[in-house]
C-alpha cells in the first residue's frame, strides 16, 4: 500500500523516541491504591518474616521473591485494581518452572544459555496474549536469569523451587482470599459489565460490538467456573448470558439495516430517524434497569416487570416505521431486551436465599480452563512468525538477551546478571512501549539506588529491621505501581536491595551494583532496538489477510447453513465467530501501534485503517445472517444462494492474496450476482435478509477497493 499525497505521517525516531522519555514521568494519582498495596505487600513480608523467626534469610529470600514477582504481575503497568487471579497462578507458575530449570541448567553454560533463548522465544511469543502473556514471560525469564546464577543438583533445585513457588501460591492465595470479591459479587458484576456494555453500544457510544461479545464471554467464564460461595442463581444469570448475546446480534442487524438504508434510501431512513431515536433510548433506559437488577438493587428488581411490560406494550402500539424490514427488526429487538428483562427480575437480591458453595459444574469449569489454554497455545503458535509484532519481538529478546549474556560472562562487574535482566525488561514489542518503559525503568532504577542508599546509610537495618523497612517498601511499591512505572521501579528496587540484604548486609554496595547494572542492560536493550526496530506497520497486510481468512470460513460455515438447509450448531459458529474477532482485534492492534511508530516506507496507514473498517462491516454482515437464518421457521435448503456463496468465497479469497501477498487476482461482480439474484427470486428470502445480503456485498466491494483491487 502506497501513501497518498498528503499523507499525515508518524514523526520520526528521534522525536517519538524523546517523546517515550518525556512520558516516562507521568503520575496518575487516580491510581493509586492504598488498600491493593497493604494486600499485595503482607504476603511478601509473611514469607520474608516466617524466614526469620525460623532463622533461615535464605529461605525467606526465596520465598519473598516468589511472592514479590507474583504481586508484580498483579500491579505493575496498567495493573488492575481487582487482582487477575489467573494471571498471578500463571505467573507463580512459569517462576516456579523458571526456577527449576535456571538452577538445574546453571552449571553448565552452554545449556543454561540454550534454555535462556527458549525461555526468551516463548515469553516473547506470549506477548500475542496481551497483558497477562506479557506479564507471564517476562516474569519467567527474570527468574530463570536470577536463579540461574545459583546452581544446584535436582533435590536442592527441587527445594528451591518449592520455595519460589510457596511464596507465589501465598500471594496468589491471599489475594484472591482478601481482594476478590465473592464469587457471587464476581459472577454479577462480570454479567452487569456485559450488560453495560449492551447499553453503551446501543447508545452508540462503542462503535464496535467487540467490547459486548468480550464482556459477555469473560461473564460465561466466570458463570462457568467453580467458586465457593456462589450465587443461588446462577443458572438464571447464564440464561442471561445467552440473551445478551442475541440482543448484541439483534442490534448489530438493526444497526446493519440502518446503514443499509441510509446508504440506498436515505430518505426513508430519515423519515423515522426520530422514531428509531426514541425507541433506542427506551431500550436503553430497560438495560440500565436490568443491569441494577442483576447487582442486586432492590428498588430495580421491583420496578423491572412494569417497566419491561410498559416496553413491551409501547412497542405493540407504536407506529410502524416506514420501513418494513426495519420495523421488524426493532420489534425483535424490543422483544429480545423484554424476554431478558423479565429473566432479571426473577432474580433474586444477593443475600436473600444465601450464597451457597460450589454451584455449577466443576467439570465444566475444569474445560473453559483447559480449553483457554488450548486457545492460548493456538493464539501462540500464531503469533510465532515474523509477520507478527509478537514473533519479531520473541525474535528480537531472545538474540539481545543472549548477547548480554554472553557479553556479562566475559566483564569483571558484581551482580552483572541484573544487566541480563534490564535488558530483557525493557524490550517490548513495539517502539513507543519500548523507549517509554526503557526510560522509566532505568529512571526507576536511579531514584530506587538513592532511595535504597539513604536508609542503609541512615538506619543500617538488621534482623527483624529489614523485615519492617521491606514491608512499608513493598506497600508502597504496590500502591502506586499503576500510577507510575517509574515510581514503581524505584521502590521495587529498594526492596529488592532489602531482601538480599537479609543474605548479604551489604546495602550500599548492592544498590550502586544494581544500578551500573541496570543502566547497561537497558541502554543495550535501548541501542539494540534502535539499531534493529520492527515495523507493525509491516504486519497490518498479513494480520488483515488472516482477518479475511476467519471471516470467509465463518461467513461460509453460515452461508452453507441456507444453502443446504442444515445449520451447524450455535456453539460452533460461536467459536468461528469469536476466531473472527481475535483476528480483527489483533488487525487493530497492530495498525493502532503502528501509528505511534516512525513512517516506515510507503506503508499506507490509512489505507489499512479502512479496509478495517470495511472488514468490521462483513463480519456484521455475517452476524446478521447467522441471526436471520436461526429464526426461519422453515429451514429449506436455499440452493439458489450458492452462486453468490460461491462468489463472495472468490471475492475474499482474491482480497486475501491482494493484502498478503499483494497479488492481484480477478474480482467476481458481487453486485451484479446479487442483484440478479435478487430480481429472479424476490420471494426466495425476506426483505432484511435480501438487505443484509445487499449490505454484506457492499462491505466487500468497499474492501477490496480500499485494498487496491479493481472491482466491477
Amino acid at each position: 500500500m502506497s501513501a497518498p499525497a498528503g499523507t499525515t505521517r508518524p514523526a520520526g525516531r528521534t522525536v517519538l523516541a524523546s517523546r517515550s522519555f518525556r512520558e516516562a514521568g507521568r503520575f496518575d494519582r487516580a491510581k493509586v491504591s492504598a488498600r491493593a498495596g497493604a494486600i499485595a505487600a503482607i504476603p511478601v513480608v509473611a514469607m520474608l518474616a516466617l524466614g526469620t523467626a525460623i532463622g533461615s534469610p535464605s529461605d525467606a529470600v526465596t520465598m519473598g521473591v516468589g511472592a514479590l514477582l507474583t504481586g508484580v504481575a498483579w500491579r505493575a503497568g496498567d495493573g488492575p485494581l481487582v487482582p487477575p487471579i489467573g494471571t498471578m497462578a500463571g505467573a507463580a507458575t512459569a517462576l516456579a518452572a523458571a526456577t527449576l530449570a535456571g538452577t538445574l541448567s546453571g552449571r553448565w553454560a552452554w545449556l543454561h544459555l540454550l534454555l535462556l533463548v527458549v525461555f526468551c522465544l516463548v515469553a516473547g511469543s506470549a506477548a500475542s496474549l496481551g497483558r497477562r502473556g506479557l506479564v507471564i514471560g517476562t516474569q519467567s525469564v527474570i527468574a530463570f536469569i536470577i536463579f540461574g546464577r545459583f546452581p544446584e543438583n535436582v533435590p536442592h533445585g527441587l527445594g528451591l523451587t518449592a520455595l519460589v513457588l510457596a511464596g507465589g501460591a501465598a500471594q496468589t492465595l491471599f489475594a484472591a482470599t482478601v481482594a476478590v470479591p465473592f464469587a457471587w459479587r464476581r459472577q454479577r458484576s462480570a454479567l452487569a459489565a456485559a450488560y453495560r456494555a449492551l447499553a453503551a453500544f446501543t447508545a452508540g457510544v462503542t462503535p464496535s460490538s467487540i467490547p459486548v461479545a468480550t464482556a459477555l464471554d469473560d461473564a460465561d467464564q466466570v458463570l462457568a467456573a467453580p467458586a465457593l460461595f456462589a450465587d443461588p442463581d446462577r443458572n438464571a444469570l447464564a440464561g442471561l448470558v445467552g440473551e445478551g448475546r442475541r440482543i448484541r446480534l439483534e442490534l448489530i442487524g438493526f444497526s446493519a439495516l440502518l446503514a443499509h438504508e441510509r446508504r440506498t434510501d436515505p430518505a426513508v431512513a430519515q423519515n423515522s430517524a426520530q422514531d428509531v431515536a426514541d425507541a433506542l433510548a427506551r431500550i436503553r433506559e430497560l438495560l440500565a434497569l436490568t443491569v441494577a437488577a442483576i447487582e442486586g438493587d432492590a428498588p430495580a428488581l421491583a420496578e423491572l416487570p412494569a417497566e419491561a411490560a410498559e416496553l413491551s406494550e409501547w412497542g405493540s402500539a407504536r407506529e410502524p416505521l416506514s420501513s418494513s424490514a426495519r420495523d421488524k427488526r426493532l420489534a425483535a429487538l424490543i422483544g429480545q431486551v423484554t424476554a431478558a428483562a423479565r429473566l432479571a427480575a426473577a432474580l433474586r437480591a444477593p443475600g436473600r436465599g444465601g450464597p451457597v458453595s460450589l454451584v455449577g459444574r466443576p467439570t465444566r469449569g475444569t474445560q473453559r480452563i483447559g480449553g483457554q489454554l488450548a486457545l492460548d497455545i493456538d493464539r501462540m503458535r500464531a503469533g510465532a512468525s515474523l509477520h507478527t509484532a509478537a514473533g519479531r519481538h520473541a525474535l528480537r529478546l531472545a538474540v539481545v538477551v543472549a548477547l548480554t549474556e554472553l557479553l556479562v560472562q566475559r566483564v569483571a562487574l558484581p551482580r552483572a546478571y541484573w544487566a541480563v535482566v534490564a535488558a530483557s525488561t525493557v524490550l517490548r514489542p513495539g517502539f513507543g512501549a519500548t523507549f517509554t518503559r526503557g526510560a522509566e525503568r532505568m529512571l526507576g532504577t536511579l531514584v530506587g539506588v538513592v532511595i535504597a542508599t539513604l536508609i542503609a546509610v541512615a538506619i543500617n537495618p538488621g534482623g527483624w529491621g529489614v523485615v519492617a523497612v521491606v514491608a512499608i517498601l513493598a506497600y508502597c511499591t504496590y500502591a502506586v505501581f499503576p500510577a507510575s512505572f517509574a515510581a514503581g521501579t524505584a521502590l521495587l528496587t529498594a526492596v529488592i536491595v532489602f531482601l538480599l540484604h537479609a543474605v548479604a548486609p551489604d546495602s550500599v554496595q548492592t544498590a550502586l551494583d544494581r544500578g551500573i547494572d541496570t543502566a547497561i542492560g537497558g541502554a543495550i536493550g535501548l541501542v539494540a532496538y534502535a539499531l534493529w526496530p520492527t515495523w507493525s506497520a509491516l504486519s497490518a497486510g498479513p494480520l488483515l489477510a488472516k482477518l479475511v481468512d476467519a471471516q470467509h470460513t465463518y461467513l461460509d460455515a453460515v452461508l452453507t447453513g441456507l444453502t443446504t438447509g442444515r445449520r451447524l450448531p450455535e456453539t460452533q459458529l460461536r467459536t468461528l465467530a469469536r476466531e473472527a474477532r481475535v483476528a480483527f482485534m489483533d488487525a487493530e492492534a497492530a495498525i493502532g501501534l503502528a501509528r505511534s511508530e516512525p513512517h516506515r516506507g510507503d506503508t499506507d496507514l490509512e489505507t489499512a485503517a479502512t479496509t478495517l473498517a470495511a472488514l468490521r462491516r462483513v463480519v456484521r454482515g455475517a452476524h446478521v445472517l447467522r441471526l436471520d437464518t436461526s429464526t426461519m421457521p422453515d429451514p429449506r435448503p436455499l440452493a439458489p444462494l450458492a452462486p453468490l456463496q460461491a462468489g463472495l468465497g472468490e471475492a475474499l479469497s482474491s482480497l486475501t492474496a491482494a493484502l498478503r501477498d499483494d497479488e492481484q487476482r480477478p474480482f467476481p461482480p458481487l453486485r451484479t450476482l446479487n442483484r440478479e439474484l435478487a430480481r429472479a427470486r424476490p420471494q426466495l428470502l425476506s426483505r432484511a435478509l435480501w438487505a443484509a445480503l445487499d449490505e454484506l456485498v457492499d462491505a466487500t466491494d468497499t474492501a477490496a477497493a480500499a485494498a487496491g483491487l479493481a472491482v466491477p
